[in-house]
Parts: C-alpha cells; sequence; structure tokens
C-alpha cells in the first residue's frame, strides 16, 4: 500500500476543506465570560459548517478544534467571573438615569486597552493574513473596530442582551422610548407617564454619553495603535453589515427592527446533555420536584450577607421541594433537602421535567435557558439589563420579582409558594413554545445572515438610508419648523387680509355715509 499517496490524498482533502470556506476574524475583547458564551457558540457553529475561524478572547477553547484558532489574550485584564459582591450599593438607586452605568463604561474601556496592547493583538496588526469576515461585540470596548480597515472587510456586530441604544444609534434601528426601554431600565414595554419619562432621559443620556465620552476614548486607542490616519471610529461602525442580537419577542416583546438587525435570542442553547450521577439521583428521588438556585457567573454567591443567607436556608428548610444551590462554599451548612455545589450544569438542570422554578438573579443567558425549556421563574435583579429582564418576564406571566433589600424569610417563602402556582407552569410552557416556533433555529439564522452578508459583498442593500441622515432630518425637526411657520405664516396672512378688509369696509361705510350726509 502506497501511504505517501494516500498521504497526499488526505492531505489535499483537508486542504480543500480549509479553502472551501470562509475566513472569519473574531474580535472579543470584553472580559464577560457571559458575553463569550454567545459569541463562541456562533464562532463554534462557522466551524462546523466548513468555515476557518481565529477568535480573540480571554477564554481560549479547553479542547482543540479543527479550523479553528485561538487567539487568547487570557491574562491582559483580571477575569471578573464570581467576583462581584451580592450587595447593591446605595447610590445605584438613587440613579435613575443610569448616569454612573455610563462612567463605568468608560473606566471599562481604560482597562481592556491592555488587550490592545497584548502580544497577540500587536501581531494581529502587524500580520498580513487575509479574511472574509469579522465578527465583534457592539458594546463599549469598540476599540478592534480599527481591524476592520486594517482588513478591508466587512463585519457583523454582536450584542449579548438587549440592544443597547448607541447600538441601534449606528444602524439606525428604531427605538421609541414610549414602548422600548433603554436596555439597562428597570421597565417593561409597557410603561406608566413617569416610567417613559425617565426611560426617555436614560436614552439621552447613554447616547450623549456614548457620543462624548465612549466613542473618543475609543478613538483615542485605535489611533494609538492604528496610526493617526485611521478612519472616524463613527464612520466605519455606520457601515456595520449585521447586528445579531441575543433577543427574542417572546422575552422583550415585539420591538422594530431594522432590515439588517437580526434576533437570535438562545443561539447558545445546545441539547441537554446527561446530568452528574449525584445530582441527577438527588432530582430523580424528589417526589415534590426541584428547585434551581443560581446567581451566574459572576456574582459570588458567597458574598450573600448572613441575614440573607440564613433567611433562604430557612425558607428552603420549609419547602417539600428540594433544593439545588449553586454556592462556592460546599460545607454551607444546609437542610437535607438541599444540595450545595461551587459548579452546576445549568443549562442541563433545567432542562430536566421534574425542575419546577428557577431563582436567578436575571442574567439573559440563564433566562433564555429557563424560557426555552418553559420554566417559571424568581428573580433578584442586580444591574446591568437583570432589572429590565425581569421586569420584562413579570409582564409575560412567567415570573416574580424579589428586590435585594426585600430577602426575608416570609418575603422569600411566600414569593417562591406564588411562583409554584399552576398558572405560572402553564404560562411559561405556552412561552416556550412560542419561542420554540420559528421558521430556523437561532444558530441556522445567526450562520445563514452570516454566509449571506459575505456572499453579498457585505450587504450594502439592507443598510438603511437613515445612517446617513442627520438628527434633525432622521427627527423631522427641519419639516416640523417648516409646518410650523408655515401655519403661523399663513394664520398671519389671512388675519391681516381679515384685518384689512374690515378696515376697507369700514372706511368705505364712512364715505359713503359722508357722502348722503
Amino acid at each position: 500500500m502506497d501511504y505517501k499517496l494516500i498521504f497526499v490524498i488526505i492531505s489535499i482533502i483537508l486542504s480543500a476543506l480549509e479553502t472551501s470556506g470562509y475566513k472569519i476574524l473574531g474580535l472579543f475583547p470584553y472580559v464577560g465570560q457571559s458575553h463569550d458564551v454567545m459569541f463562541k457558540s456562533i464562532m463554534n457553529e462557522l466551524v462546523k459548517r466548513g468555515h476557518v475561524v481565529d477568535v480573540l478572547s480571554h477564554y481560549p477553547r479547553e479542547k482543540s478544534m479543527y479550523n479553528y484558532t485561538d487567539l487568547s489574550v487570557l491574562g491582559s485584564v483580571p477575569l471578573p467571573n464570581n467576583q462581584a459582591s451580592f450587595e447593591t450599593p446605595v447610590i445605584s438607586k438613587l440613579d435613575i438615569f443610569n448616569a454612573l452605568e455610563m462612567f463605568w463604561f468608560h473606566s471599562a474601556i481604560e482597562k481592556h486597552e491592555r488587550v490592545m496592547k497584548s502580544a497577540v493583538a500587536q501581531a494581529l496588526i502587524k500580520s498580513e493574513k487575509r479574511y472574509d469576515l469579522i465578527i465583534t461585540e457592539s458594546f463599549a470596548t469598540d476599540m478592534v473596530i480599527g481591524f476592520v480597515d486594517k482588513f478591508k472587510v466587512p463585519f457583523v456586530l454582536l450584542s449579548s442582551c438587549a440592544l443597547p441604544p448607541w447600538t441601534s444609534d449606528i444602524v439606525a434601528n428604531p427605538q421609541n422610548p414610549a414602548f422600548v426601554p433603554v436596555f439597562t431600565s428597570r421597565f417593561s414595554s409597557r410603561m406608566s407617564f413617569a416610567e417613559r419619562v425617565i426611560n426617555a432621559g436614560q436614552l439621552f443620556l447613554s447616547l450623549v454619553s456614548w457620543y462624548g465620552l465612549i466613542v473618543p476614548a475609543n478613538q483615542r486607542i485605535i489611533r494609538e495603535h492604528f496610526g493617526n490616519d485611521a478612519p472616524p471610529i463613527l464612520d466605519t461602525l455606520k457601515n456595520a453589515s449585521l447586528v445579531l442580537s441575543n433577543t427574542h419577542p417572546t422575552i422583550h416583546g415585539a420591538r422594530p427592527l431594522a432590515a439588517n438587525v437580526i434576533d437570535v435570542g438562545g443561539v447558545h442553547i445546545e441539547p441537554a446533555k446527561k446530568l452528574p450521577e449525584d445530582i441527577e439521583k438527588f432530582i430523580q428521588e424528589s417526589p415534590h420536584g426541584v428547585i434551581y438556585f443560581c446567581l451566574g457567573s459572576i456574582i459570588r454567591a458567597a458574598t450573600l450577607p448572613e441575614e440573607k443567607r440564613s433567611a433562604f436556608v430557612h425558607t428552603f428548610s420549609r419547602l417539600k421541594e428540594r433544593v439545588l444551590w449553586k454556592f462556592e462554599d460546599e460545607n454551607l451548612h444546609v437542610p437535607d433537602n438541599v444540595m450545595v455545589k461551587a459548579w452546576m450544569p445549568q443549562r442541563d438542570i433545567l432542562a430536566h421535567p421534574k425542575v419546577k422554578l428557577f431563582i436567578s438573579h436575571g442574567g439573559l443567558f440563564g433566562t433564555l435557558e429557563a424560557v426555552s425549556e418553559g420554566k417559571p421563574m424568581l428573580i433578584m435583579p442586580k444591574d446591568s439589563d437583570q432589572p429590565m429582564n425581569a421586569q420584562a418576564l413579570k409582564a409575560q406571566g412567567v415570573a416574580q420579582i424579589l428586590e435585594l433589600n426585600g430577602i426575608r424569610n416570609e418575603t422569600i417563602y411566600e414569593t417562591i409558594k406564588e411562583v409554584l402556582k399552576p398558572k405560572y407552569a402553564e404560562r411559561a410552557k405556552e412561552l416556550a413554545r412560542l419561542f420554540h416556533d420559528r421558521p430556523m433555529s437561532a444558530a441556522d439564522t445567526a450562520i445563514y445572515w452570516i454566509e449571506y452578508v459575505i456572499r453579498n459583498g457585505g450587504a450594502r442593500h439592507l443598510r438603511s438610508s437613515a445612517v446617513d441622515l442627520p438628527y434633525y432630518q432622521y427627527l423631522l425637526l427641519d419639516v416640523i419648523l417648516f409646518y410650523f411657520f408655515s401655519v403661523i405664516s399663513s394664520v398671519y396672512v389671512i388675519y391681516s387680509s381679515i384685518k384689512w378688509l374690515c378696515c376697507s369696509n369700514k372706511q368705505v361705510y364712512v364715505n359713503s355715509k359722508q357722502k348722503r350726509q
């Protein structure tokens, strides 16, 4: 047998497989692990469809994958996982317009500049590689947008949460504050007058802060690393070919979307896997079902103040249901119906038919997984998009909200008993049915549109002409002023004409009277 010939044939086949797909660069400088979950799901799926991807991120794959190259910047920025305190600063409750959030975004840019200074990013800047597309996040760390001009390729933006105001703005996606809540607000799509006042203020301040603080900070970093002749970041961003948003109408309600904004909520959800034996046994042996309690990847559950922790332990001891509790300290003293583990396979647990309730902080990824599996929720939102997610789910009839300062024995118990009522489970199952009733899966939708953009040279025809309009034209301020002055002028002319006619008739009458005398 000619092994050399076989080797050559295999090499040719592998080379053909590698070159048959597109070459795609993924740039994900933000350090949040939950964000990375969505992005890696899409990049993994692209490889499965025959494409070649290079991925810059803080989270390299644990196992190598053919045609998937990690450009790891791990260590350039400290990982925040399980570091955030459960306690909410009091000042956040006074900051109704979320102005402090924008200063946080600005500080995040300064911190993430270290990514651009890393050896991996510097090597990519000097690289002579060629790509067909760039995929990156639209959040705050837009300094990697400089690579779009370097490689001269179209690009796709990803949003791991409901679209931030600035993401909608750069692609002229409608965001009427009367019914589209800002992603860091505490409102559902049905707002009172006071909520609409606050929501409009948040939208205005978010855009002003983004253009005034965030854009200049990113522009400075781009020019420092790509040269002073790098184009203005806004000129580049406004040429985005596509925005893939991790949302779905079943959660956040129906919203107007531009042609190049596509919902792919749940793109990270894969088929459920077999549970570890101890967890499976714990669930199966529960005659009354199981409650799953997890505060996500960022918040450290062990930072729960002692009185709140004791309140949960006491409440769980009163329940007939068993409780799975993701908690960093596995030595926590808990009743027999509670299992504590530092890590649990959340997606697989929520898929189990005996799980009856999900207690969470309202992070979007866990929320999507719970909606996908038809599970009611008790949500304790802390910050970011969590309050808005919580309000949206409460409005959908599948969740109740427990504010952090309201955590006490009775409030926890009563809220849990409320959400365990059959009406919540029935509504959650209906929402799951609607969530899955799509023409294509979220993954298929994402890949279709990414390939569509490459096939069609950036798909410029999807770009709204409104992107090029100045604000006064987009908001029809010039038209409103035209009509205003036209009406005022017309009223003045009519008034003057009537006045002149009246005066003329009066003079004619006086003259006629004088002649008769």
